[in-house]
């Protein structure tokens, strides 16, 4: 039997939020309200705002995360 803990329930939609809280540092919790306050006034544009800030989120992490190879050779160089 193994000591680790299941992952916490992801309780949103593709974390869109919480990326770019975290991205820009500010609480995602806002970021939720505005959204559903937008969605009540203008759901198509917001859902399409909301899925094109998806994108823009995964084009950003994809293009900033370091090739596997490039980072197990700089921790191999580091330990040695």
């Amino acid at each position: 039997m193994s000591n680790q803990t299941a992952p916490a329930a992801r309780d949103n939609l593709f974390g869109i939020c919480h990326a770019l809280g975290e991205t820009f540092g500010f609480n995602p919790l806002f970021l939720r309200v505005a959204l559903l306050i937008a969605v009540m006034v203008n759901a198509e544009a917001t859902l399409a705002a909301y899925f094109a800030a998806g994108i823009a989120v995964l084009v950003a992490k994809l293009a900033t995360r370091a090739p596997r190879k490039t980072a197990e050779r700089t921790m191999a160089l580091t330990q040695a």
